[in-house]
C-alpha cells in the first residue's frame, strides 16, 4: 500500500524552527485544532495535520519507518460500521483498530464567579490499538492511536461579531475527530523505528497515557457524560474567551504608563516640587 502523501508540499510548507517539537496537549488539540477543522477555519501554517481516510491505511503507511517524528496527527471523518446505527466502522484491509477501556473526558479550565474556576467538557478521547488479521482472532500490534472528538462545548455554536454588528454563528460539524497514532513505548519496532529516526529523536507520546487495560468496544450508542449542562452554560466560551483577550490587550494599549520619579531629572523634580508649594499657598 502506497504511504500517503503530504497535505502539502514539504519544500514551500513553513516550518517549526530547529528543536521545536509539535506537542499539544489533549486541550490544544479538541479546542484549537479539531474544533478549528470542524468549522473549516485555516490552521497555523507551521502545522501538517492532513486529511485522510484513515481506515484505508495501514498503520506502517501512516508512520513510515525513518520518519522524523515518533508519532502522527490526523484529521479523519468517523464512519458507521452499519447504516443504521452509531457503532464505529473500526476495520482496515488488514486488520482492524479496537478500543481500549472507556473514553475518557476533555475538559478546559474557565473562570467562574468568586475567583474560582469551572472545568468545561470540550471533547472526548478513545485509546485504540491495531489488530492483524479478522476478529476475534486478530494479533495485538505495537500501533496505538488515541482518537479525539468534539463534545459539550466543544459543540456548541461560534458567534463572532461581524464588522455590520451581526453575529455569524457557525455550526462544528460533528464528524470530524482526529487522531494521534504512533507505536507503543518500549516496543521492538517502535525501538527500531527512533534509532532510524536518529539519537536524538523526542519521546514517544505514550508518556502522556498509554492505552490502558484492553476491554471490548462498548457496543451502542457513546455518551458524553454529563456534557449538556456544561455546553449550555458556555454555550459561547470560545467566542467570549476570544473577546476577552482582546479586550484586555486594547485596555494594555489606552492606558498611559505610570512614570516614576526616578525617571525624573533634577531639574524637572525641582519644576515639580515649586508647582506644589505654590498651590499649597495659594491653597
Amino acid at each position: 500500500m502506497e504511504a500517503i502523501a503530504m497535505a502539502k508540499d514539504p519544500v514551500t510548507k513553513p516550518r517549526l524552527p530547529p528543536g521545536f517539537r509539535f506537542r499539544p496537549t489533549d486541550e490544544e488539540l479538541v479546542v484549537h485544532y479539531l474544533r478549528r477543522r470542524a468549522l473549516s477555519s485555516p490552521l497555523p501554517a507551521a502545522v501538517d495535520i492532513p486529511d485522510i481516510r484513515i481506515l484505508a491505511h495501514d498503520p506502517s503507511d501512516l508512520l513510515p519507518p525513518g520518519w522524523s517524528e515518533q508519532e502522527r496527527y490526523f484529521f479523519t471523518c468517523k464512519e458507521a460500521k452499519y447504516v443504521k446505527g452509531r457503532r464505529a466502522n473500526r476495520a482496515t484491509g488488514a486488520g482492524y483498530w479496537k478500543a481500549t477501556g472507556k473514553e475518557k473526558p476533555v475538559a478546559v479550565a474557565v473562570p467562574a464567579a468568586k475567583g474560582q474556576v469551572q472545568a468545561v467538557l470540550v471533547g472526548m478521547k478513545r485509546s485504540l490499538v491495531f489488530y492483524r488479521g479478522k476478529p476475534p482472532t486478530g494479533s495485538k500490534t505495537d500501533w496505538v492511536m488515541h482518537e479525539y472528538r468534539l463534545a459539550g462545548a466543544g459543540l456548541a455554536p461560534c458567534r463572532r461579531a461581524s464588522a455590520g454588528g451581526a453575529a455569524s454563528v457557525a455550526q462544528p460539524a460533528e464528524g470530524w475527530v482526529l487522531c494521534r497514532v504512533f507505536r507503543k513505548k518500549g516496543s521492538a519496532s517502535a525501538n527500531a523505528a527512533a534509532a532510524a529516526a536518529g539519537a536524538n529523536a523526542p519521546a514517544s507520546p505514550d508518556e502522556r497515557g498509554s492505552d490502558g487495560e484492553e476491554e471490548s468496544e462498548e457496543h451502542g450508542a457513546e455518551e458524553e457524560g454529563g456534557s449538556g449542562g456544561a455546553g449550555r452554560a458556555f454555550i459561547d466560551f470560545f467566542a467570549r474567551a476570544e473577546g476577552r483577550q482582546q479586550q484586555q490587550r486594547r485596555q494594555r494599549r489606552a492606558s498611559s504608563p505610570v512614570v516614576s520619579s526616578s525617571c525624573l531629572t533634577d531639574e524637572q523634580q525641582q519644576q515639580g516640587r515649586e508647582q506644589e508649594t505654590t498651590s499649597r499657598g495659594a491653597a
